[in-house]
Order: C-alpha cells, then structure tokens, then sequence
C-alpha cells in the first residue's frame, strides 16, 4: 500500500475546518458528515456513561483520522469528539468519502489501519500527557509571568525543553501553536490577573489549564467561567495557591474548590525551591505518588517506607491511604519529618491503646472517643485542601455499596471513617451516609494516586503476609490473667478476625505488573495485627523492604 494514500485523497478533496477549543465535533448519535484529519490542536473522544457524565477513550493528536472507523461501520458516532483547544481540521465530505472507500482500495486499506490503530486503548499516562499549560492569575499579587518563567527553570534542570509565552502571543494560530509545541517538550502560556482576552484565548489553546491565586485572597464569589467545558469535564483543571514565605499551614482553602472543580491543588511557599521543584516534577511527569495500605499494627511498616525514602532522596508528590495506612500518609501529607511522626504516631496508637473505651456492643466494642481525640490532638482541624501535598483516603459507604474517596473537607473525619472497622469502631455518619474502614473496598488505593499523575507510584502493601494462625485466636494469657494483666486493652481475638476479614482481599486486589508502579511487600508475619506495641520491629520490616527494592526506588531520585 503506498504510504501516502492518505496524503494523496486529503490533497485532492479537503477543504479546511476550523473548530474552537471547547467545541464539539461530533455527539453520540450523530451520523458521520465527514471524513476529518488533524492538522493541528487536540480532540478528546469521550465516551458516554449510562449514570451520566463521561469516560476518555482517547486524545487525537495531529495527523489522527476521525470518522474512519465509523464510515467502516454504520455510520453512527458512539463517542462525543470536543476540540481541547483551537484545532485546524481537513475535512473529505461523508458521501466523497464513502465514494473512494468503495473505488480505491489503498484509501481504504489506509482509512482501515487508522481504524484498527484507534481501537488500540491508550496507556493512561499517554491520555493525560499535557504538553501546552496554561497558568492563569486569578487574583492580586501573583506575578504569574514570573512564576512561570521559575517553573520553566526547574523543569530545565530535569531535562526538558520548555517555552514560556504570554499575552504577546494573544490570538496566535494553532498552526503556529503546533509547531512551537513540536520545538519544546512543554509550553506554557502565562496569563496575568486581568488579561480577559489573552486568558480566554489561553483556555482554548491548552491541554491543562492551571489557576494560580494568592493564599491570602479570598476566592470570588461566583464560580470561575473561563474554563472550557472540555476542561473541566475530563477534569484537566488544577489549582495552585502561593502561600507567603514560611507559611506552617495553610488555611481555609476549600472554598477555592467551590468555585472552580479542580482535579488537584497545590499549595506553594513563595520563593520555595522545593516547593517549586514539586510542581516541576508533576508537569514534567517526573512525580511519585505513594499508596499505603490497611492492616492493623503492621502499617507501622509505613515509617520505615518513609524513612528509607528519605535517605534515597525519593520524593513524595502524591499520596492516599486506607485505614492505618490513611494516617501514616496524612502525617506525611502534613510536612512532618520523620522525627515529629514517629514520635505523633508513637503517642497516638504506641504509648497507650486508643482502642481501651470498651463499650457494650450496640454499634461497635468500642466507642471510639479516644480515637476521636487522637486525631483531634494530631490533626486539628486541618481541611485536607490545606496539606502540603495532593492526600485522599479511602471509606467504605455502607449505604450505597461503594467507594467513598475523602478529597476535600475535614481531615481527621476522613481519618475516622477509613479507620472504622465494623464491630471495632461505631460507623461515620457524613451527608446521609454511613462510612467504614476502606480495607473492605480498596486497602490499597494505588489506582487513586495513578490518576492523580502521570509518574510512578510506589504501592506498600502489609495485608498480604502471614494472616491468621489457630493461636491468634486465643487469649492470651488465659482466662483472669489476660484481664489482670491489662491485655485485654488491646481487645480480644475477635478484633484480629475483623481486621483480617476486612483486608483479606487485598491480595485478589493487587494491581497487575506495570512500569509505572513499585510493588513493596514488608516481611511483617512478625508482627499481630493488632500488636500496637510491635511499632519498632514493623518500622524495621518496612525499612528492610524499601532498601531491598533500592535500585528501582533509586532511579526516582530527583
């Protein structure tokens, strides 16, 4: 088949189409008008969910045929096609097209290969890939060229060619765009508070729009319009807010969420290096997201994780958790150092049992207020919008079935609901729904951290090991001794039965073998799962675990 058969029939019998970023070229149902190639810009097709909303099968990039496949077929688009910014199109008319499928056979040889070739899914990290960004000043004090000219710098030291533009470039061509974009590995459009008209532009020209406010502004009013509807629902909106220099916490940024449904935010020091540094490794797809899971004392394994990480200079950029885990990863997502949670999570579940408020069981054996001043002492009243570092965990809802991810509100009441193991802990009741321990749905939310970035991401799971053995049934000591010698603190054996139970299917739920993923499995058979005094000997495990998979955690290093 000669290779430009394609080439050949768009010479001869296109004509030109130009559609606007946010603009769609098909709908679901539609029937096929024509035969399109991509010259320039970028296209999502999406395809449409019974229970509402969207799935993106892929993104067309320049020189992608669409309508082949469904010309081939009956004629009838399955999917939406929206233009993600200003895109120019060659478009052959349905019934031309259709003529020459019929006539020349290397037409449709090459229109058939096109359409096989799209059938073949799209890595995730290749469906993300953002390539043009736009940074958006939505509030006073942010000089947004500056910023973006520093960003540029880091993501520099990391290897890649990047170009910085602003309103100067206003109403340039996506032809113009297209060949910048082909000269730099990543472009980034820097519109100042203010530019309406450079900004609507910049909305319709890139692959991630990025809204940069200062922390210290309060947000609008009203809900932040200028994003395209492409944008927004393959949720490509990111927010960044500038904290001033030596902020300790951040506060009160949740209402930043209500006003633009962003899918991440970061918050950033002024003039932080690392901080910057941060935002360089996510752009660039150079970010590490860590996922750990439930399992009762064993997530003391965690620490050590952490601390092996931090003596092979691996970042964390992202971060989830279920259960225990959720904890640990909320104390890594706060900023503390490897001192201040030792010693938080030695005072919190080590020194003394937080599970000793034996309750009689209407809802639960215990009632749980030790656990909610716990976390009231170490978390406060922290909003998880307010971490250093992107953070969700995982509840199970008991009242529709599912998943419950905690992205946004109170940290320590997301905490407690993927802390409340049935039977051990009374439920959270949020918003009409009842929430439990995540380990009965997901124990290790890998999958939620890989969404969140186009990097690798290092999964710690402690559930998989040496479950229960005849002995952890029994009580130890026996009979009047296990009261009088306070052992009965820890609970008795039905709490190993209910912790194993919920995190039993954490094996079945591994996720398959990836180059983006670091699988770490602590040796912790050691260690009860509800042997809270253990903390010393599960740390050591998740070191010696994380050591011994210190090649491929080394090349992370950045």
């Amino acid at each position: 088949m000669p290779p430009n058969a394609l080439d050949e029939a768009f010479a001869a019998e296109a004509s030109p189409v130009e559609l606007p970023g946010g603009t769609a070229l098909a709908s679901a149902g539609d029937m096929v008008k024509a035969l399109f190639r991509l010259r320039a810009g970028r296209l999502a097709e999406v395809e449409p969910m019974a229970q509402g909303g969207g799935r993106l099968m892929t993104v067309h990039r320049p020189s992608a045929l669409i309508g082949g496949a469904q010309l081939l077929g009956d004629g009838r688009y399955r999917t939406t096609v929206t233009a993600l910014r200003d895109s120019e199109l060659e478009a052959i008319p349905g019934g031309r097209a259709e003529t020459l499928l019929r006539e020349k056979p290397d037409f449709l040889a090459a229109v058939a290969r096109a359409a096989l070739e799209r059938l073949r899914p799209n890595e995730p990290a290749e469906r993300r890939k953002s390539s043009i960004l736009g940074f958006v000043a939505v509030s006073d004090h942010v000089d947004m060229r500056d910023l973006a000219e520093r960003l540029a710098t880091a993501m520099r030291t990391m290897g890649a060619e990047v170009a910085v533009i602003g309103a100067e470039a206003h109403e340039a061509s996506p032809s113009w765009l297209h060949a910048l974009e082909m000269e730099h590995d990543f472009v980034l459009m820097a519109a100042e508070r203010g530019e309406s008209e450079f900004t609507a532009y910049c909305a319709r020209q890139i692959d991630r729009l990025i809204l940069v406010a200062g922390a210290n502004t309060p947000p609008p009013g009203a809900p932040i319009a200028f994003a395209t509807s492409a944008i927004v629902s393959q949720r490509l909106l990111d927010i960044i807010l500038v904290q001033p220099a030596g902020t300790m916490r951040p506060h009160r940024s949740d209402p930043w969420l209500d006003v633009a449904p962003a899918a991440r935010l970061f918050q950033i020091r002024t003039d932080d290096a690392q901080d910057l540094a941060r935002l360089a490794r996510v752009y660039t797809g150079n970010s590490v997201g860590l996922a750990l899971g439930g399992g009762g004392a064993r997530a003391y394994a965690h620490l050590g994780v952490a601390r092996a990480l931090t003596e092979l200079k691996v970042p964390i950029d992202f971060l989830a958790g279920t259960s225990m885990g959720a904890v640990i990863a909320a104390g890594l997502a706060m900023g503390w150092d490897g001192a201040e949670i030792d010693r938080r999570i030695r005072q919190a579940f080590v020194e003394s049992s937080p599970m000793s408020d034996i309750a009689f069981p209407l809802l639960a054996m215990t009632r749980g207020r030790m656990v909610d001043h716990r976390l009231a002492t170490h978390f406060g009243d922290t909003e998880i919008s307010d971490l250093w570092r992107p953070f969700t965990c995982v509840s199970t809802d008991l009242t529709t079935g599912g998943m419950h991810i905690h992205h946004r509100g109170s940290l320590r009441r997301a905490l407690r609901a993927s802390l409340s193991l049935p039977g051990i802990l009374p439920p959270v009741v949020e918003g009409g729904h009842v929430l439990v321990d995540g380990a009965l749905v997901r124990n290790l939310p890998v999958d939620l951290v890989r969404e969140q970035h186009n990097g690798v991401t290092i999964g710690v799971d402690v559930a998989v090991s040496e479950g229960l053995k005849p002995d952890d049934l029994l009580l130890k000591p026996s009979g009047w001794r296990w009261l009088t010698s306070g052992a009965w603190l820890r609970g008795p054996p039905i709490v190993s039965v209910l912790i194993r139970s919920a995190t039993i299917s954490s094996a079945a739920a591994l996720p398959a073998p990836r180059d983006d993923l670091v699988e770490i499995v602590p040796e912790v058979e050691g260690v009860g799962l509800q042997d809270w005094k253990a903390y010393d000997a599960a740390v050591a495990a998740g070191y010696r675990a994380a050591m011994a998979a210190a090649d491929q955690l080394s090349a992370l290093r950045r």
